[in-house]
């Protein structure tokens, strides 16, 4: 907690120099708002920047996505490398800087390699992949690009997760579409200066 303090408070300076909305800190927030807030401090890495920010403007209709944020973060079935590409795919595809920010150094802890990120960043079909990391890669970039995946890529993602966790896939994409949505909504941008490797140019 230490640690995660300073880089909460470095955020929400960094990132209310750009945002549409602006940035709301524990002592604005009352009633469900504060609860809601209370809870992103705690539950998530992110404190109240990034799409939190503007999700405390409708605490009512956060609530439940941020019940959604908490169980596909932690609670789901899927293999966690899987969860963060996933993400960063979604994040690619609406080129949300921030959910490349926030997921690129767990996506590296969870295992996924140097060269698939950059070939991901550049907007690529990373090559190699495992064969997991390829399904994960057709389902959500068709999904994101097309809103439906193809018979084939369904069954390869049916055969290889589940029904259960081709749900949860399917519903992460879009929970993280969500995110990326209200991130450029608010025009929350990442600085042009910042760690090599966490951006990306703009397709």
């Amino acid at each position: 907690m230490r640690l995660l303090l300073p880089c909460l408070l470095f955020a929400t300076t960094l990132f209310a120099q750009t945002a549409r909305m602006p940035q709301l800190k524990l002592e604005d927030t009352a009633g469900d708002q504060r609860a809601l807030a209370e809870q992103m401090m705690k539950q998530t890495r992110s404190g109240l920047t990034g799409p939190f920010n503007p999700m405390l403007r409708s605490p009512e209709m956060s609530k439940p996505l941020m019940d959604l944020y908490l169980y596909l973060r932690y609670k789901t079935a899927l293999p966690r490398g899987l969860v963060e590409l996933a993400i960063l795919i979604t994040g690619r595809e609406w080129n949300a800087g921030f959910e490349w920010f926030m997921h690129y150094p767990i996506a590296k802890t969870e295992g996924l390699s140097d060269d698939l990120l950059k070939q991901l960043r550049d907007g690529g079909k990373p090559a190699p992949m495992k064969p997991e990391e390829a399904v994960v890669y057709d389902f959500a970039t068709e999904l994101l690009r097309t809103h439906n995946v193809s018979d084939a890529t369904y069954q390869k993602a049916l055969t290889l997760f589940g029904e259960k966790n081709l749900v949860d896939l399917t519903s992460l994409i879009a929970t993280y579409s969500s995110y990326a949505a209200l991130l450029n909504v608010n025009k929350l941008l990442i600085p042009a200066g910042g760690v090599p490797m966490q951006y990306f140019p703009a397709k």
